[in-house]
């Protein structure tokens, strides 16, 4: 297989895949999962890499040294590179599993908090003086950070959904009960890094569940109790889905959040990027992409015969 043909096979479908990711972080992280392919690397090890390097990107914005924050951004940077790196080897290697999923999610969990304590830090530090402005930076960095986490953990669902629907071969994703019954039964023998992964796992499978309940009531659908796949639903699907769907993946997800805030607290200028996330992205969120996504998911769901 030639190289770029296999970096294609290793990316998941292109309908659902944010475009930061495909033409930046998976190009890097493809070069590594070739790599590590005939050695011992697993996935799961090149995740653990990847939350190391998150939180050090974090401890970075926090303790001062010269071009702190230079190494704080390219830290993260490097951080998003192998947690795309870690999916491609599992799915060139055909070795995916329910774990990789969820050690994953709680990668974006654990690297997530490490760097908006870092960035809160970083913008509070350039505006403390005088007080009332002090406090202001972090009424904006927390309103940011909360409703960041509804833009990842909404492109999240809406992605697992578009791919139980219209692909056959993908199951990312699972419901908040699915997983605490796979937890029930796993716990009584589960190490304690295990347990901690499984905590902040079954923490963002609820508060993601939680909130597409309020934003979106018609898509708080159980992903194992969705129809198996069909060609004909998917066709549906897809051409109901595709458009907003695009416009989730553009600008959402994870990974256009990561390289927004590396990029921007490299050249020092994350106050900006933040308030620009607070307040146009949030425009778009609230005053378009969410009574259209509510509008798409009704029509949606109700032509394909999925009905909650």
């Amino acid at each position: 297989m030639g190289f770029w043909d296999g970096y294609w096979k290793s990316l998941k479908p292109l309908d659902v895949e944010e475009p930061i990711d495909v033409w930046v972080h998976r190009p890097l992280a493809y070069l590594l999962a070739r790599a590590a392919y005939p050695t011992p690397l697993s996935p799961n090890m090149i995740t653990i890499g990847s939350i190391a390097l998150g939180v050090s990107a974090g401890v970075c914005m926090f303790v001062t040294f010269e071009y702190h924050l230079v190494v704080a951004g390219l830290t993260l940077f490097l951080s998003a590179v192998l947690d795309c790196a870690d999916g491609q080897l599992a799915r060139m290697r055909g070795t995916s599993s329910v774990f990789g999923r969820m050690l994953d999610g709680t990668a974006d969990l654990v690297v997530s908090t490490a760097v908006v304590l870092g960035g809160t830090y970083v913008v509070w530090s350039q505006y403390r003086e005088p007080w009332w402005l002090g406090g202001l930076s972090i009424v904006m960095c927390v309103a940011t950070i909360v409703t960041g986490s509804f833009h990842t953990g909404g492109y999240d669902h809406y992605k697992n959904l578009f791919l139980r629907l219209t692909e056959p071969s993908f199951r990312e994703g699972e419901d908040f009960e699915t997983a605490l019954e796979r937890y029930r039964e796993s716990a009584p023998t589960a190490s304690l890094p295990v347990r901690f992964a499984w905590h902040c796992y079954l923490f963002y499978v609820k508060s993601q569940r939680d909130f597409i309940a309020k934003f979106d009531p018609a898509a708080a659908v159980r992903f194992a109790e969705l129809p198996p796949f069909d060609a004909e639903r998917a066709r549906v699907y897809r051409a109901h889905a595709a458009g907003t769907m695009r416009l989730w993946r553009s600008w959402f997800g994870f990974g256009s959040l990561v390289f927004g805030i590396s990029v921007s607290v490299a050249l020092g200028v994350l106050p900006y990027y933040m308030l620009l996330r607070l307040v146009l992205l949030n425009a778009v969120f609230y005053g378009y992409l969410r009574p259209e996504q509510r509008r798409v998911t009704a029509a949606a769901l109700a032509a394909v015969g999925v009905r909650r």
